[in-house]
């Protein structure tokens, strides 16, 4: 597969963002505050493929299918768990996260 450009991935970004905003904007006409969670959850991964693109990572095909990988941080995978917790009732656990 071919790479994408720098231009074409902050392309990409801007439109992931406006389609985040335009969710945000739908799921809160709805009026259900775990819904519109689920906004976070992008604006998440809108923020981590932003970072990976400013250490150059082609993040476009970052998934369970590639080897390319975003650049987790622990606060990445603490923020997501919040975002899941409010959402679903559960929380990711670290791996070096003692049992509660």
């Amino acid at each position: 597969m071919s790479e994408y450009t720098p231009e074409e991935r902050r392309e990409i970004l801007s439109k992931m963002r406006t389609a985040s905003n335009a969710f945000y904007a739908a799921a809160a006409r709805a009026g259900c505050h775990a819904f519109i969670e689920f906004t976070g959850l992008m604006n998440e991964f809108i923020k981590l493929c932003g970072e990976a693109d400013e250490q150059g990572i082609d993040w476009v095909r970052a998934n369970v299918h590639g080897d390319v990988h975003l650049p987790f941080k622990p606060y990445h995978v603490e923020y997501l768990s919040e975002k899941l917790e409010c959402i679903y009732g559960c929380r990711l656990k670290l791996v070096d996260e003692p049992e509660q």
